[in-house]
């Protein structure tokens, strides 16, 4: 067949007649309602599915999550089908049209074989977007990519159609709506880019499930076509045994590969029936019924053209393409709800904004305020209003339409997740309006700087000369002229001198030995107490175990840090605490963050308390990842001196033995069969064993540093970027 190219004037979004048109019939009618509410049932399965999954696969294990989904789902449609059977096991079998062309077994082998991979492949795409889920840190803007799968299915249909890989027969290639293509994906990368705590990783875990669906759905348009009998439950029940082998093994072997399981299933043996019930049965449904997964596009898959949803005429295109659109809607709207903690922008609000205008046409747009006014009117009375073309369609009412719903919809995001969600969740922030700070103090040197930095053993010497050179580059820091010490537990440099680790800096430095216990906290704590009463203006602590690049940390630094003005440094506002690292927030009562730490010694509520005395109890707090932050003076002494010496008893106690902070009890437990991976495994959190060296108790006090200078405040936890985010073109 050859190619048709044709010019299509998109005319689908005029979906309800002018008073010249007549009346609809009955089974037009029946039929637009009838897919109206499987997009409705699919936009209140997505939103809560997404939302469901977001806050379980927050605490981890995403691969086991779907993969309970896709049993669940399984056994439910194997059930049903065999009592289908079953009821129809005793009725007398129809005789079979022998002029029904039938499949040969080559065909039949590859309808077998396409089944097979499409379903491969969508296996892989929902273990991707459950990844996506965990990783993305704004859910807002991870709500709007689905739509990009309409720009794959485009793109990918269009190549199968060139290169004669699809079906040939009835189908053409349109170009009058390309343009579509073309500018969503522009405004996504709009959205993308704005966002500041955009994750690469978690993006392409993102995009990539959204390309694999879009190929495995795509993957039916080669070969011949497969047409099902009279009702969904005549397909024989080896297709759907088929269909769902791959979804069980592919999410089987991940979960088993990738995840520990007895730690998995500890969590969900803890579910009641309804909780069970709660956090299963929309993605096990969305599944069933769509054969979609959670943040995913309404499935489409057009029999007539070689393109998406996007540039589909049909009402079935269109109805995809809002469906997915309100879904990801609702999801924001609703998400704010949750423990979400981020901001977006007027570009992200409007980019947004200009998809949906776009993907959904002026025309259908334009229909909203007399829908609207029906949808007020029905409150009082039974019967609505017939909508007629006129005067909406017209050229001078449809642009103000769409102008007016474009500023609604763009100020309403922005005013209900920037003001109302940020709002509610400061209710959750309680402490003293003032903060505890030591004002009295003068340093010897008013306007000094020491960078601190923690050399531990194995590391080598020249991680010390880059964090050097890399901090003292900055111009608000080389302006001070800071003094460098460092502090080495390792025994096999106890005779190194500065000569040897300054580099290119040519300012003071000085290198001493201390006992390796501890670990890098208890370094830090060393040098408080020791330089109590003559601590820097500012200072500077940084770790050679730092499990941050240089450059991002020392980007923040550069981007953020506020030195201490000249000649009078207390008349100026200046840093009094800025982390380097990573932060979260969680509630004092049962705190924990996303690398799988837990304050199994319970002393975020106790040391919030310490660090404000008469405050309010702790409700919601900010936990640091990293030991690279920068504590003015005022802050330092600002907590009670006893508070710095028992949290440095505690971690280099000889007698670790008898220590409270090596107490058993008091520490995370694996289970028994629980494997070493994931929070056990030797790269994470708790992979090293507790030791005097090593401390586990270190890692609580690594996310004390926020706490402890009082910058646990809601402002750094919704406005503070993401580490990369600072540094990424």
């Amino acid at each position: 067949m050859d190619l048709e190219w044709k010019e299509h004037r998109d005319d689908g979004e005029t979906l309800l007649p002018s008073h010249e048109d007549g009346r609809v019939r009955e089974d037009e009618e029946d039929e637009v309602q009838r897919k109206s509410v499987k997009g409705v049932l699919f936009v209140v399965l997505g939103t809560t599915a997404t939302l469901a999954a977001r806050r379980l696969l927050r605490g981890g294990f995403p691969f086991y999550f779907v993969s309970m989904l896709q049993i669940t789902a399984y056994c439910l449609v194997g059930f049903v089908v065999l009592l289908v059977k079953l009821k129809n096991f005793r009725r007398p079998k129809l005789k079979v049209d022998e002029t029904v062309e039938k499949f040969s077994i080559l065909q039949k082998l590859a309808i077998g074989a396409r089944l097979g991979v499409s379903s491969f492949l969508a296996a892989v795409a929902m273990l991707f977007g459950a990844k996506a889920l965990v990783l993305y840190e704004n859910l807002c803007i991870l709500a709007m990519l689905p739509i990009f799968t309409y720009v794959c299915d485009s793109l990918i249909l269009r190549l199968l159609h060139v290169f004669r890989l699809s079906r040939q027969e009835k189908v053409d290639i349109l170009w009058g709506s390309f343009w579509k293509v073309v500018l969503v994906p522009l405004w996504l990368g709009i959205a993308v880019y704005e966002d500041y705590r955009l994750h690469t990783t978690a993006l392409s875990y993102a995009l990539a499930s959204f390309v694999l669906m879009s190929v495995a759905r795509s993957i039916s348009k080669i070969g011949p076509r497969y047409d099902k009998g009279t009702t969904t439950w005549d397909t024989p029940l080896s297709v759907f045994l088929l269909i769902g082998i791959p979804f069980l093994v592919v999410t089987g072997f991940a979960t088993y590969r990738y995840e520990d399981m007895v730690a998995a299933s500890h969590v969900t043996q803890s579910w009641t029936f309804w909780t069970r019930l709660m956090n299963l049965a929309p993605g096990v449904c969305l599944h069933i019924l769509f054969s979609s997964s959670m943040n995913s596009a309404y499935p489409f898959l057009s029999l007539d053209h070689a393109g998406g949803a996007l540039e589909d005429p049909t009402p079935q295109g269109n109805e995809a393409v809002r469906s997915t659109l309100h879904t990801g809607f609702w999801v924001i709207l609703f998400g704010v709800y949750g423990k979400e903690q981020n901001l977006i922008d007027w570009y992200q609000a409007i980019a947004f904004t200009l998809i949906y205008v776009v993907s959904v046409g002026p025309k259908h747009i334009g229909y909203y305020l007399p829908r609207l006014f029906n949808f007020v009117t029905r409150l009082f009375r039974r019967k609505p209003s017939p909508i007629h073309s006129e005067p909406w369609q017209f050229l001078a009412v449809l642009p103000i339409t769409n102008l007016m719903f474009a500023i609604l919809m763009s100020a309403t995001s922005m005013y209900w997740i920037n003001t109302v969600a940020y709002n509610r969740n400061l209710k959750t922030w309680v402490g003293p309006a003032q903060l505890t700070v030591d004002t009295l103090y003068r340093p010897p040197q008013m306007r000094s700087f020491d960078i601190i930095i923690a050399h531990s053993p194995g590391d080598p010497l020249e991680s010390i000369t880059n964090l050097i050179s890399a901090y003292t580059s900055i111009p608000t820091v080389r302006g001070f002229a800071p003094r460098v010490i460092v502090y080495t537990k390792d025994q096999a440099h106890n005779a190194t001198t500065p000569e040897a680790i300054r580099g290119p800096y040519t300012g003071e430095v000085s290198i001493q030995s201390l006992r390796n216990s501890g670990g890098v906290p208890a370094t830090y704590l060393h040098h408080i107490l020791y330089a109590w009463e003559f601590v820097s203006q500012q200072t500077l602590f940084l770790s050679t175990a730092s499990n941050y690049p240089i450059l991002e940390s020392a980007s923040r630094m550069n981007s953020y840090f506020q030195p201490a003005g000249f000649p009078l440094p207390d008349a100026t506002p200046k840093t009094g605490f800025l982390h380097l690292g990573e932060q979260e927030s969680c509630w004092c009562g049962s705190c924990a963050d996303s690398t799988g730490w837990e304050d199994t010694f319970h002393l975020v509520p106790s040391m919030w308390s310490a660090a404000r005395p008469g405050s309010p109890t702790c409700n919601s707090a900010l936990v640091t990842r990293g030991n690279e932050f920068v504590a003015s003076s005022a802050r330092i002494r600002g907590v009670k001196r006893d508070v710095w010496q028992m949290l440095y008893d505690a971690l280099t106690k000889e007698d670790w033995a008898n220590s409270w902070a090596h107490d058993k009890k008091r520490m995370p437990v694996l289970l028994e069969g629980e494997k070493r991976m994931g929070k056990w495994a030797e790269d994470g959190v708790y992979g090293v064993p507790d030791s005097l060296e090593d401390p586990l108790f270190a890692l609580t006090v690594e996310r004390l540093w926020g706490i402890l200078l009082q910058c646990s405040v809601p402002e750094i936890a919704w406005r503070c970027p993401n580490l990369s985010s600072g540094w990424r073109m």
